[in-house]
């Protein structure tokens, strides 16, 4: 304290959006606004569990997406989404998922029995049952969606139990009589994000077979066997010719003892 009044000294941080993806308008690019990512489900999640490297086949997985743009003015769907190889550019392996906002029919016996669930305007998603390609243990999942300014209109999806909501495919416009022109719309702009009108996501995960670790194992047992059956025959030829050469030592001996004894009785 000098003069009665008191000096301090602060250092001030600043947190923020990157520079270069402030406009000069003021506002927040988003190239590619909306993220995903599989885990486990809510009940099974232990607490600050984040997203899975790695699930079991047959595991049942939480399939995400979230919006990063954090504005009530957006909304998004989710139009198509496709698994393919992790480690293998063959297209042929490709697997659609979900078209037109919609699990296909080829994944809505088991894969994806449940549609694409709304849990607000940030957050959507669904249940998938883990799987793998031959080719490779791990999948690739690549999703294409659409962003919408207000809210985005569900889509009647059929499975084996009904019909059911799914939050995918078109977007609700707003009264507008030049819906060509909202067609050919590109990008977003709220007061503070500018977003694409169309994105997309992937995201990876390693699938283990346990059946397939077991037989590996079981496969290395069986490889090892006849090597510790050699050395078990080895060590029980050892054994024997231990107790054979003990059985001479012993006949020698007597026989020695035997003739000295006969020699000292002459003598």
């Amino acid at each position: 304290m000098l003069g009665g009044k008191v000096q301090t000294a602060a250092a001030l941080r600043v947190h923020g959006p990157q520079p270069s993806l402030i406009q000069p308008r003021g506002k927040i690019e988003l190239g590619n606004p909306v993220l995903m990512q599989m885990g486990p489900v809510r009940s099974e999640r232990q607490s600050g569990e984040g997203p899975l490297i790695q699930a079991k086949l047959g595991d049942i997985l939480e399939l995400k997406w979230e919006i990063m743009a954090m504005d009530e003015e957006l909304d998004f769907l989710v139009r198509d989404c496709f698994a393919e190889p992790g480690t293998s550019g063959n297209q042929g392996e490709r697997l659609p998922l979900i078209e037109n906002g919609c699990p296909t029919p080829a994944v809505a016996q088991k894969l994806i029995p449940n549609p694409i669930k709304a849990i607000n305007s940030a957050v959507k998603l669904t249940y998938l049952q883990a799987f793998r390609f031959d080719s490779s243990p791990a999948i690739r999942i690549t999703c294409h969606l659409e962003l919408c300014k207000e809210n985005c209109k569900s889509v009647n999806c059929k499975f084996n139990d009904g019909i059911k909501e799914s939050w995918g495919r078109k977007r609700r416009f707003a009264i507008d009589n030049n819906i060509n022109r909202k067609n050919e719309v590109k990008e977003f702009e709220t007061r503070r994000f500018v977003v694409p009108r169309f994105a997309q996501a992937t995201t990876s995960l390693v699938i283990v077979d346990p059946l397939q670790q077991q037989n590996s194992v079981i496969k290395t047992e069986q490889q090892q066997q006849p090597f510790i059956s050699h050395s078990s025959i080895s060590k029980q030829i050892f054994e024997n010719n231990k107790k054979e050469n003990n059985k001479n030592i012993t006949k020698t001996v007597k026989k020695s003892s035997s003739l000295f004894e006969a020699f000292t009785e002459v003598g």
